[in-house]
C-alpha cells in the first residue's frame, strides 16, 4: 500500500470513529462528520438577569449590547461578566476594548478571585429589535471564541424574542481532521437550556429582572 493510498484510508476511517473532545462546560464527540453534545444548561434564574440587563439597554439607548458568559466546574454554574463597552446608537454595533483599564481591572479581579482566566467565553449579544442572526461581524468576532453564542432579537415591540444559538468548534489540529472548524455548528435551544418544553414560554417571553441594571452604566453609545 503506498503512503498516499495509507493516509486516504486513514483519512476515511477517521471520519466514521467516534472521538471525543471537551469544551468548558461541553463533552462533545464528533462522528460521520457531526457533532454531538450538549452545553451545561443556563439556569431561568441567570437567563432572567440577562435578558433584563440587555431589553433594557435596548429600551434605553436603541443600542446593542454584549455579555460574556463561562463555566466554572468548581461551583457548577456560569459566571458572567459585563465589560466597558462602546455601542451606536440607532445602529447594530458594539465593540469592547480589552485593554482598557476598566476591563483590565475587571479581569484581574476575577483571575485573583477564582484562580483562572475568565476566557474562553461564551457570548450573547443583541440585535434590539430587529430579528436574531449571526451577521458578518458576528461570525468574524465569534470564530476564534470556541463555546456556545447567542444573539437576541425582537426584544422590544415583539411579544416573543427571536433568538440565534451556534456553537463555534475550538481551533484545535485534531478537530481539524474531522470537520471544518471554520463554520458555525448550528444548534437548537434544546442544547443549552434544561426542560426546554417547560421553560420555552419563559425563555421566549421574560420581560426579566433588574438584578444587573447596576452594570447598565457600563454600555456608552
Amino acid at each position: 500500500m503506498s503512503k498516499k493510498t495509507k493516509q486516504k484510508v486513514e483519512a476515511e476511517k477517521a471520519k466514521h470513529e467516534k472521538v471525543l473532545f471537551k469544551l468548558t462546560g461541553c463533552e462533545f464527540h464528533i462522528q460521520n462528520l457531526t457533532v454531538y453534545g450538549n452545553f451545561k444548561p443556563i439556569d431561568m434564574t441567570l437567563w432572567k438577569a440577562i435578558i433584563g440587563f440587555h431589553r433594557q439597554i435596548s429600551i434605553n439607548l436603541d443600542a446593542e449590547s454584549v455579555s460574556y458568559h463561562r463555566w466554572h466546574e468548581p461551583e457548577g454554574k456560569y459566571h458572567s461578566l459585563i465589560p466597558f463597552q462602546k455601542t451606536r446608537k440607532h445602529g447594530l454595533s458594539v465593540k469592547v476594548d480589552w485593554q482598557d483599564e476598566r476591563n483590565q481591572k475587571l479581569l484581574d479581579e476575577y483571575g485573583a478571585k477564582f484562580k483562572t482566566d475568565f476566557f474562553p467565553a461564551c457570548t450573547i449579544h443583541t440585535h434590539v429589535d430587529s430579528s436574531a442572526f449571526e451577521s458578518g461581524t458576528d461570525a468574524a468576532d465569534e470564530v476564534d471564541n470556541p463555546g456556545w453564542h447567542i444573539t437576541l432579537g425582537n426584544l422590544i415591540s415583539e411579544s416573543k424574542y427571536d433568538l440565534d444559538f451556534r456553537m463555534r468548534l475550538p481551533q484545535l489540529k485534531k478537530l481539524k481532521e474531522y470537520v471544518n472548524t471554520g463554520s458555525k455548528v448550528d444548534l437548537d435551544m434544546g442544547h443549552l437550556f434544561k426542560d426546554l418544553k417547560k421553560n420555552q414560554k419563559t425563555i421566549e417571553t421574560t420581560p426579566g429582572t433588574e438584578d444587573w441594571h447596576h452594570l447598565i452604566s457600563r454600555v456608552k453609545s
